[in-house]
């Protein structure tokens, strides 16, 4: 399962870029391929937020 570390093993890796709209701040995070759609979906409606790229990691 999923913890939403980055250490998932559900499947490969995927790191999610996010900007703040309000300050201009980027953010990194790490989710599984599942975690990481639910968290785009989250990310769509808040309005402070926006993401700037989604790629998958290679081991």
């Amino acid at each position: 399962m999923c913890d939403r570390t980055g250490n998932c093993s559900n499947d490969d890796t995927c790191q999610l870029v996010l900007r703040n709209g309000h300050t201009g701040i980027e953010t990194t995070e790490y989710y599984c391929k599942a975690h990481l759609v639910l968290r785009i979906w989250e990310v769509e409606a808040d309005d402070d937020l926006e993401v700037v790229d989604a790629t998958k990691l290679w081991h």
